[in-house]
């Protein structure tokens, strides 16, 4: 009489503990998303996002094991039972797996910078675009940086940039995928936009994106897959894309 007592309590441990694996990895990858690379954020939020999804998964864990994986070995009560207990594994032991893969690929994409392969084809979907936010920036010489949330001058007034011209340029950047915004490189005669970045003002900070340069720069290499930089050394190589464009990767540290 304390076969089915004991099944639910083993199967509920062995359910919190996979519900809290994936509960920590789904916090993790979450946090990832929502802080956009900036490493000094995800830490202050992982002390939160960890433990609550470690707790939240184990509990979830226990319960659907408990209750549900028990009753897959129950006798069915009808014709059509045996079919719906062997589809209801299936799904447990396929959907389970499926899902961590899910959620580790996601917290993944989020510190690996993105393929040439991805960008390159974002580029030609949105060349227009680009080359609409570089006429724009040619005609405001003064404007430094636009970002999502803050641009150089803080006020663009002060430069002839209007509020509306301010939403426009943010729009383009959008749809560019490039919402972590412009930088004007007046030295360099170019742009760069920034596609994927990751790290703080406290912290190296990693970014692969799109350059406009007038003049060639001299750090071209053939792909920017696989492309690391040595620890506290800065580092920039260029892939080309075709005419006044190319890929960048590079590397500051902190």
């Amino acid at each position: 009489m304390f076969a089915l007592p004991l099944v639910k309590t083993l199967f509920g441990i062995l359910g919190a503990v996979i519900g809290a694996a994936f509960g920590l990895i789904a916090g993790v990858a979450l946090v990832r998303l929502l802080m956009h690379g900036n490493t000094v954020g995800e830490g202050f939020l992982l002390l939160i996002a960890v433990p609550l999804g470690v707790l939240t998964g184990a509990i979830v864990g226990a319960v659907v094991a408990a209750r549900v994986i028990p009753r897959l070995r129950e006798k069915p009560t009808s014709a059509t039972g045996r079919p719906d207990q062997r589809r209801a594994l299936l799904g447990l032991l396929v959907g389970t797996p499926a899902l961590f893969v899910v959620v580790i690929l996601i917290s993944r994409e989020a510190v690996e910078p993105p393929s040439d392969s991805a960008m390159l084809g974002r580029f030609e979907r949105e060349h227009v675009t680009f080359e609409k936010l570089v006429q724009m920036a040619d005609a405001d010489k003064a404007l430094v940086r636009v970002d999502e949330g803050w641009t150089m001058p803080a006020d663009t007034q002060s430069v002839g940039v209007s509020p509306g011209r301010l939403a426009e340029y943010r729009k383009l950047l959008r749809e560019a995928g490039t919402p972590r915004g412009l930088k004007a490189l007046r030295d360099e005669a170019g742009y760069d936009f920034h596609f994927w970045l990751r790290g703080s003002a406290v912290s190296d900070d990693v970014q692969k994106g799109f350059a406009y340069r007038t003049n060639p720069p001299s750090e071209i290499v053939q792909t920017l897959d696989g492309i690391r930089a040595e620890p506290g050394r800065y580092f920039v190589a260029y892939r080309h894309i075709r005419g006044r464009w190319y890929l960048f990767y590079e590397f500051i540290p902190d």
